[in-house]
């Protein structure tokens, strides 16, 4: 009887210590958890008060049209940090309400004065590509340019203001232009294939912040003959001071006529090494940025890689060292 009691109080002794180890390095295991968890919130935290306040802005629920009224049923709101939002971002369905889409909007897109307009669509407005010597460095789509025409004596006027970049090919970008800009653009054309023998240009120059700067006031006035192509045109929706075309084109055909035999190979050879110079660094340009995206691409693969071969490997020593405590 006695060594029956003997070895049960044994084994009751036995089970405390094992469960109290157990229970021990259970406890430990559980702490670990909760300190690597509170770590992760603090890191969290400091990200969230690095971000700084959160504020509401507009995109929309499904892809749009342009020309498209706004309704409030296409807006959903997103939050976004208060740091990166000025002046051209849409806060309430006010600034909204009442204008129309200017390009096609996808959802995600954060809707900015520079993707609206006012007014309806013009209903002659029409893809046109346009050609041109020269583009700003870095051009993308989405970004606005004006369109400038250069003549041989250095005299520069604004084709086309505010245009908004819809496609870039090797040669030509895609834009959207109403009638009587196709018209004037034209005209343009004409200019520059009378005047590239000596050395006239047609080139495209960026905004940098095309939500915010006031778009340039076109400063070209177009021949004779396209303006009265113009003013009999019955698709123009857009008025042309008659007068005022003709008083800055002569102006325009007094500097072309003072253009010599002599000055004209000089300034044709002038702007076609700048041209050359210009469109080389936009190949370097593309090369660079081309090496740099496969160089992020790969880095990011080798981030990803490294991160998941850590989780398996804390997985891993998590799982053993519950085990040995289990064990224990």
């Amino acid at each position: 009887m006695r060594n029956w009691i003997k070895y049960l109080i044994v084994t009751i002794i036995v089970a405390l210590l094992t469960n109290g180890g157990q229970l021990y390095f259970w406890n430990h295991y559980i702490d670990k958890m909760k300190t690597d968890y509170e770590s992760e919130i603090q890191i969290l935290s400091s990200t969230l008060e690095d971000i700084g306040k959160l504020k509401y802005v507009y995109s929309v629920r499904t892809q749009t049209k342009p020309g498209k009224e706004i309704n409030l049923e296409d807006l959903v709101k997103v939050k976004v940090p208060e740091s990166i939002i000025n002046g051209s971002y849409a806060q309430e369905p006010e600034d909204l309400l009442g204008k129309y889409y200017k390009v096609s909007i996808s959802p995600g897109t954060l809707i900015t004065d520079d993707l609206l307009m006012k007014e309806e669509m013009d209903d002659t407005i029409r893809e046109t590509d346009l050609i041109a010597d020269t583009w700003s460095v870095g051009l993308e789509v989405g970004d606005y340019i004006d369109y400038e025409i250069t003549y041989p004596y250095g005299e520069k006027y604004i084709v086309l203001s505010h245009i908004r970049v819809e496609a870039i090919n090797e040669k030509t970008i895609k834009t959207y232009l109403t009638s009587v800009q196709r018209h004037i653009y034209n005209g343009a054309l004409v200019d520059y294939f009378l005047q590239k023998e000596n050395g006239a240009t047609v080139n495209l120059v960026k905004y940098v912040e095309p939500g915010v700067q006031k778009p340039s006031e076109v400063s070209y006035s177009v021949p004779d003959n396209i303006l009265s192509v113009i003013t009999e045109d019955p698709n123009v929706i857009e008025k042309v001071n008659t007068k005022l075309n003709i008083e800055k084109r002569d102006i325009i055909e007094k500097g072309i006529n003072l253009v010599s035999e002599f000055d004209s190979s000089n300034l044709s050879s002038g702007r076609s090494k700048i041209v050359s110079d210009i469109n080389g660094a936009g190949k370097e340009y593309e090369t660079i940025l081309e090496k740099r995206l496969e160089e992020e691409e790969k880095e990011a693969e080798r981030a990803a890689y490294e991160n998941q071969k850590n989780a398996e490997q804390q997985n891993t020593q998590d799982g053993q060292n519950s085990e040995k405590g289990m064990m224990k």
